[in-house]
């Protein structure tokens, strides 16, 4: 399927500072709370993060390589990840509820999406930017409860140094980060 809000994952991706700075931060907040999972999954196409996220876990992490509005997810899953999937989703609740499906009892999501920013600044990938509340409201309904969530910058220091849209973005752009479990 050809769709503008889906993001490629190539070697350019995986070699961009803002990605690589994003995946240090994120793997700094599941250091936070490591679990001891034994099947993951990985929502969304594997990037390096994802080796990295392998390493630390020290399993193999299946990727999704389905339509995630409208196809099913399957198995079932000791852990979860989706960093950087929603914001490009058409529907994102379905997919929440497909991640609920599969997702054994007492495991874990682990969640990353963009906090939302004025609408100029905004990823031309990206069908939805959301505040925390929204978020919130979104996981609630999809019937995951916060442990605990952060939010971080991307961006080292001397990107907003350089034009108005990345000055703007020192005071709009972070990345809101969520550990996530069912509500029972």
């Amino acid at each position: 399927m050809n769709n503008k809000y889906r993001k490629k994952i190539d070697n350019n991706y995986n070699q961009n500072i803002a990605h690589k700075i994003r995946w240090n931060k994120t793997l700094d907040f599941l250091k936070h709370h490591k679990h001891e999972p034994s099947l993951g999954l990985d929502i969304g196409n594997r990037s390096n993060l994802t080796s990295m996220i392998e390493e630390f876990y020290g399993i193999n992490f299946k990727n999704t390589n389905i339509d995630l509005d409208t196809e099913k997810l399957n198995g079932s899953y000791d852990i979860i990840t989706s960093f950087e999937v929603i914001e490009h989703l058409f529907n994102p609740l379905f997919n929440l509820l497909q991640i609920y499906k599969v997702l054994k009892q007492d495991g874990v999501l682990y969640l990353s999406t963009p906090l939302q920013k004025p609408h100029f600044l905004w990823s031309p990938n990206h069908f939805h930017e959301m505040s925390q509340e929204s978020v919130q409201n979104l996981l609630t309904r999809a019937g995951f409860k916060i442990v605990r969530n952060t939010t971080f910058k991307i961006r080292p220091m001397s990107f907003y140094l350089t034009g108005i849209k990345p000055a703007l973005r020192f005071f709009f752009e972070k990345i809101q980060i969520f550990e996530l479990k069912k509500i029972n």
